[in-house]
Order: structure tokens, then sequence, then C-alpha cells
């Protein structure tokens, strides 16, 4: 539906000594002459307009106003407006209509909604057309004697049946030369042009070949959802749902996506004018495409302004750089074992607690991003793929490293390529081209069948594998796990040495029961033998001392007298209150004075034998006694490393068999030999020999080494 509307150009003038500011109109159009007025600016000249209406007595007042004024983008010059004749959709009496099929659409985010719904309540006609020479030509034929009669074409089929000529190019000036004549009129095209977004707004059938394909409309329409920036409301989404309804009757997308713009990391819109602006090829050449569309579907909510910065991108590429050595691992792993992991079955069974949660956390991670999607919550998705695969890369292959030969090793082969293809599946829509290429090179390895990944369907999730209460023990134990190992590292004994005993202390039950389920993995991960869970140990004594940075300006002239209290009453009594109630009253005369946590630093005093190591939830503590045997251990731990790296600098395989010879004192020998058999399996030794002598042949690769004090010689040749 479209109407004609005016007035046409026009700017106030003359005509026959008429003075300008009386507007003549002759048939309709507005008088062009200026008189007295031609040749002023619109603006510059402001002053002597005024002067002249005041001397013609037309002047009703005058006065300054400061207000907000548009400037043009390129020229930085004032934008002066005038009024044209338009064309208009007429929409003002489908108002309803339009609001009812609004409330139909699911708009992320909220706001949105009630952006558009407020836009379309307070909806006028929309002006279509544009005085301009590129653009679709405005397709009306209009009668030269008779500006209310016109045509409006739906077709260039239409066009030549009326105008009896083959149209060979439709758009100006060529299209300007064909006329219609009909009844023993003419009819010539309207000089004007398609406002561009009347293009954008019939894409919905456009793009399906309609009316053409009539089945494509039937199958696709509308769309299942649409995707654009928070200025569209007035834009694009308005054009989409107007020119749907006026000619289909209905709305154009079921679903709309609204985010915002990408911002410097100040918060301020990027321009060439400030030059704070980041060119996307800067980005894609130094990260890669996925890395910055990851970034920025994940870096911020819908409707809301992205503030762009390296550091967070830098996060972002470390992560798919972890899912791609993920696939590397899963190639090296499939080749040492001489299996293809696309046809290992196991039973579930035969699953170990680490295995039950990377399944667990692989079918919830399913789950929630399919429910996020169905939703539209596009933001939200990547970090549930991205959780997945970095749980895989940093919990379970740490947790399965020692899992290396036999039944447990296909267990974990056939664990880590369904977890690594289920985590690709729900990636791809965030990084299409790393899923794409890492699933390539999976193909090729292992033959798979499907083309691509994004032909594979949308993953299905398998409730009986969710263990919510296993998920939760282990985000749980992780911080314990990490205290240890911060711990070891503070007293520089490392994970290969094993401690006797290990102690955590917490009164939170949640941190109890997990730590009491998962105590062997613990134990595992950190390398401790004996594990306890207590809610305090013996021996511990806390004392405390007055803050003077934070007493003294809190409480000023009063600050001594609170100081020497506090040294004089009991530290337990005084950590107990703070700790219920956040605060520890102090009474100096006729005042109360509250001291918080903040006032006072605590130290705390831990036996002689233990060091101590703090988490959210309470404390750790590690036995540093070293006996014999867990010397010896921590050196047999040691020396396998390093045989390891040797075997990796001659080029050697994990399925390659050696012949090893170890070459140290007398001493080192005694420990060793202990663990002789343990040594031999985990290197891939077929003969191993310990000796305080030279070896007797030449071997093809040798290293000599030191722990702590010990020196010892490594020989070895492939087998």
């Amino acid at each position: 539906m479209i109407q004609g509307c005016g007035p046409e150009d026009y700017e106030v003038g003359h005509r026959n000594n008429i003075p300008a500011w009386n507007l003549v109109r002759e048939d309709g159009i507005y008088s062009e002459e200026m008189g007295y007025f031609a040749g002023r600016h619109a603006i510059k000249d402001n002053q002597s307009f005024t002067r002249d209406l005041k001397n013609k007595n037309a002047l009703v007042a005058q006065a300054i106003y400061e207000h907000q004024y548009p400037y043009g983008q390129r020229s930085h010059e004032p934008v002066i407006f005038r009024t044209t004749r338009q064309w208009f959709f007429k929409v003002e009496d489908i108002k309803e209509e339009l609001i009812k099929e609004n409330n139909q659409i699911e708009w992320v985010p909220k706001a949105g909604y009630n952006a558009f719904n407020s836009w379309l309540e307070n909806l006028r006609d929309n002006s279509i057309s544009k005085q301009r020479y590129w653009g679709t030509p405005l397709p009306i034929w209009r009668n030269a004697n008779d500006s209310e009669d016109y045509i409006v074409i739906g077709s260039i089929k239409e066009l030549e049946q009326l105008s009896g000529k083959k149209i060979e190019e439709p758009h100006i000036p060529w299209i300007d030369e064909i006329e219609i004549k009909k009844d023993g009129k003419t009819y010539k095209r309207v000089p004007d042009v398609l406002d561009v977004w009347v293009d954008a707004g019939t894409v919905s059938w456009n793009s399906l070949d309609f009316p053409k394909n009539e089945e494509n409309l039937k199958k696709y329409f509308p769309a299942d959802f649409i995707l654009e920036g928070k200025d569209q409301i007035r834009g694009w989404f308005n054009l989409l749902h107007i020119a749907s309804m006026l000619s289909m009757g209905r709305r154009s997308f079921n679903a709309v996506y609204m985010h915002g713009f990408i911002n410097d990391a100040l918060g301020r819109k990027m321009s060439k004018s400030l030059g704070n602006y980041i060119l996307p090829e800067e980005v894609i050449e130094k990260y890669g495409a996925d890395t910055l569309r990851y970034y920025t579907i994940s870096g911020a909510n819908p409707g809301l302004d992205l503030n762009y910065n390296f550091d967070d991108m830098k996060v972002k590429y470390r992560n798919l750089t972890v899912l791609w050595n993920l696939h590397n691992y899963l190639i090296e792993l499939a080749k040492n074992s001489g299996l293809n992991p696309k046809d290992v079955k196991i039973r579930k069974d035969r699953f170990s607690i680490e295995e039950n949660y990377i399944f667990s956390k692989l079918n919830s991670a399913i789950r929630k991003a399919t429910k996020l999607f169905d939703e539209y919550r596009l933001n939200e998705t990547p970090i549930v793929a991205e959780d997945l695969f970095l749980s895989l890369s940093r919990t379970y292959i740490q947790l399965t490293r020692e899992k290396s030969a036999g039944d447990e090793r296909k267990v974990v082969l056939y664990t880590i390529y369904n977890v690594l293809m289920g985590s690709l599946k729900l990636f791809a829509p965030v990084a299409p081209y790393a899923a794409e290429s890492i699933y390539q090179s999976l193909r090729n390895e292992f033959s798979l069948e499907e083309e691509s990944i994004h032909l594979f369907s949308w993953p299905k999730c398998d409730e009986k594998l969710i263990d919510h209460d296993l998920e939760n023990g282990m985000d749980t134990i992780s911080s314990v796990l990490q205290a240890i190992l911060a711990l070891r590292e503070k007293i520089q004994l490392g994970i290969r040495w094993p401690l006797q005993e290990a102690i955590i202390v917490t009164t939170d039950e949640k941190t109890i029961a997990a730590s009491e389920k998962l105590k062997g993995i613990i134990k595992r991960q950190s390398n401790i033998k004996e594990l306890d869970i207590q809610q305090s140990l013996p021996g511990i004594k806390q004392n405390i001392k007055a803050d003077y940075s934070k007493l003294g300006p809190d409480f000023g002239k009063n600050a001594p007298q609170i100081i020497a209290k506090l040294s004089s009453e009991s530290a337990a009594a005084i950590l107990a209150h703070i700790e219920k109630e956040g605060k520890y009253p102090i009474k100096i005369g006729n005042e109360k004075f509250n001291v918080v946590k903040e006032h006072i630093i605590v130290t705390r005093e831990v036996p002689a034998q233990y060091a101590e190591g703090a988490f959210s939830k309470g404390f750790v503590y590690l036995n540093r006694h070293m006996s014999d045997e867990l010397e010896a251990e921590g050196y047999a731990r040691e020396l396998t490393r390093r045989i390891q790296e040797l075997r990796k600098k001659a080029g050697l395989q994990k399925k390659d068999r050696i012949s090893l010879f170890i070459k140290t004192d007398e001493e080192l020998k005694g420990i060793l030999d202990k663990f002789h058999d343990s040594i031999k399996e985990k290197v891939g030794a077929s003969v191993l020999k310990i000796s305080s002598l030279n070896p007797s042949k030449t071997h093809s690769f040798s290293s000599k080494e030191k722990v702590k004090d010990k020196e010892f010689e490594l020989f070895l040749d492939k087998v």
C-alpha cells in the first residue's frame, strides 16, 4: 500500500512582489523563488533574516536557545533541513496488527521488545523514497497530466506487459526511457529511488525467490531467527515487520537477537578522528577470524556494548590453542595405542570416576547449550563448550595420564575422542573455522565418514550420564588441589616427590563431603600417601596485632586506647566475635567502638612438621617430613621423567621399545633397584640395567642428569 504525500521540494520565496514569508501555492507547488532572501545561507545569515523580519513588523519574538544540532558525519558541517515531497507506506491504520504480531516474536534482550513495541505504538506512515541517483528505481509510473493518477509496478514482467517493451536494464537512466500508454494516457516513472531499507525489509521473501517459488515461502517463511544491532529498531527490524505485514499479513521473523556495538577499552565509540579504532584485519591477522568471533559473541550481554581489549582476546586465543592441542594429544594417543578411536566400544560399567565425571560434563553441556540456543541466549553459549573442553584438558587428561596400558588406555582413548567430538559440535556455531579445521584433521587421521563438522546433527543429551553431585564435587576439590600444589611450590617440593600426609581443615560441609568422596583423586593428583579431613588441627595458634595504618584514620585520638585493649584481650575471643558478628566491640569510657577484620593483622603458628596453605573454605597442611622410602620414590619418579625427555629428543614414539642403561653411584643404585620394574614399564624398556660402572657398549642416545645432589647418566637404544 503506497500513498503520495506532500509538499514537494520548496523554499520560501515570492512571486509578483509577494513577500517571501507569505507562502504561495500554485497548482499544488510552492514557489521556488526567494526574492531578496536569495543567496543567503540558512545558518550563517540568521541575523539578516531576523533583521528583515523585524523591519517588516513580522517578528513576533526573539530569543536565544541552546539545543543539540546535527552535523554531517564526514563534513562536520551543520545540517540544513528542508521539506520535500515523499512516498510513504500507509501503516498507521494497521498499527494494532503490527503490535499484535510483535507480541509473538521472541526478543533477546527483553529491552529490545520494549523499545520496538514503543516504536510501534508511536508509529507514523513510513517514508520509502529518496531523491538520489543511485538506488533501486521507485516502481511508480505517474500520469504526466494528473499527479494523483499513478500505477505501482509489481515486477519487470508486469512492466514489460504494460509498456510493450523488453526491459534489458532496470536501472536509472535506462528505466526512465520506458513509458506506459494506457487508455489514451501516458505514464512516466517518478524520478525517485527507493529507500535502501525497503530492499532490506523485503529480503524475507526476496531471498526465497518469491513469488516465482511459492514452495520456499511455505517452507521457510517467516524466518526462525534474525540478528542485528540495537540501532535497527527504526531501521531493519522496522522495515522487515512493516513490509511483511503489508504484503503477507504476518511477521517476517519469529525471534531476534539484538546486540550492542564495539567500543574501545575506555567505552568510547571507535572513530578515525579519535584515533582509537581497531580494524578487524588487525585482529584476524594475528589471532584468526574465529578468535574474534569467539570473543565478541561471549564478550557482552545482548543489547549492551562491548569494550574491546586485547587481553581478553588473548585468553580466547589461548583457549583455542588448548582445543587444538587436545586434538593433537588424541592423535598421538591413538598412534601409540595402535587403535582407531571411532572403532573402540566401551561399556559404561567399565568407567572409573574420571570417565563418569567428564561424560557427565559432556551431557550437562549438551543440555545447557541446547537450552541456551533454543532461547537465543547466544552470548552464554561459548562458555559452555569452553568449560567442557578445558575440563577435558585440565582435569580429565591430568587425572588419567598414568592410565597408559591395556584396557585402561582404550577407555581413555574412547573418552577423549567422544568428549572432543561433542565439544566440537557444541563449539562449531561459535568458532566454525577452527572446529572445521580440527575435524578435518581428525577425519583424515581416523577415516571419519561425515564430510564436515557442520553436517552432523546437533548432539543429544543422555540424562542417565549426568551426575551433578560428582561435577560439583570435582569443582569443589579443584580449589583444594590448587592449594596443595601452590603449597608444594612454596616449600620447593615438586609434585614428583611423594609426601606421607596432607590434612584438609574446613568446616564447610560441601568441601568435607567432596573431599571424602574424591579422596583418591586428591591423593593421586597431589602425590600424597595419606589424606585426612578435619574441622580443626590441634597445635594451631592464632595471634593478632593491630593494623596501625587502618586504626589511626578510623578512630583518631582513640586509636592508642583501642590498640591497648586489643593487646590485652584474648585473640581467640576477638576472632570468634568477628567471625560470628563481623565486629568486636570495645568500650572506652562512655563510647563504644567496633573493631572489624580490616583493623587487625592475624598471624598463625603452625606445628613445626607442617606447612600451611589457605583456600577459600579452609586450610591445607602438608607434613614436610621426608622418609628414606619417600625420598627413593621421588628419585625414581624424577628419573622416569628424564628418561621420557631423552626418548622424546631421540624422536621415539610411545610404542617404541628401548634398551636402557643407567649409570649412578652405589647409593642411588640401591635406591633405584627397588623401582626397577616400575621404571622399566613406564619408560617402555625391554632391557634395563642400573650400575655404577660405565656401559660396555656405545649407545645411540645419552644424557647427563642431576637430581638434587645426585648425578647419573642415561644411555638408550631403540630395539
